[in-house]
């Protein structure tokens, strides 16, 4: 079984144990050969996740969603024909850039005190827009040094993907305005691999 990490450009050295390369075209797929599936724990969610970030320190890549898998060697030596040229592309324009997440929350308001359920969901309708109001208030502040921007999943979280020379900005920006609104809470983690700029890299 084969293991999928990342797609870099050919050329660049993968050094980790344990990972091989495989060269399509421009660029070459980092992988990993194994008798067993990926494992569902966290360590092994984390270190997958530390390969990948040890390799980003060597250039720019295509990082592939943990537990991305295929039957053998056949399998990659045809993906690598039928995707080299797409993942070259995506390359270059990721090329001198940095994943930043913003974690953004909104303080906590008292629920009401008399416990009926009109009272509740209009309380939970006006967290749901307080946290609405902060997410935007975060993507403005970020978004003249944002190539691009995702609003994650748990809406509490923005992807950013910066220049690594912007990354300091960002996050001082950020630290500057959480300062000055105490009822925010904003924390910049990063800079990371492009994690969540790379839809569409896993092979179909």
């Amino acid at each position: 079984m084969i293991v999928l990490y990342a797609v870099v450009p050919r050329g660049v050295e993968v050094v980790a144990p344990g990972l091989c390369g495989h060269d399509a075209g421009p660029v070459t797929v980092v992988y990993e050969e194994t008798a067993t599936p990926p494992s569902p724990s966290r360590d092994a969610v984390a270190e997958h996740g530390r390969r990948i970030v040890a390799l980003a320190d060597r250039g720019p890549l295509l990082p592939m969603r943990y537990g991305t898998t295929l039957p053998g060697m056949a399998e990659l030596r045809s993906i690598g024909v039928d995707h080299g040229d797409a993942w070259r592309r995506r390359l270059d324009r990721l090329a001198g850039r940095r994943e930043l997440v913003v974690h953004v929350a909104a303080a906590d308001v008292a629920p009401p005190v008399d416990g009926s359920g009109r009272a509740y969901l209009q309380w939970r309708l006006r967290a749901v827009r307080r946290q609405d109001h902060a997410v935007e208030k975060a993507r403005e502040l970020v978004l003249p040094w944002a190539d691009d921007l995702r609003l994650l999943p748990d809406r509490r979280r923005l992807a950013v993907l910066v220049r690594i020379g912007d990354a300091d900005r960002v996050r001082d920006a950020v630290a500057v305005y959480a300062a000055a609104h105490p009822d925010l809470e904003l924390v910049v983690t990063g800079p990371w691999p492009p994690f969540s700029f790379c839809e569409g890299a896993e092979p179909s």
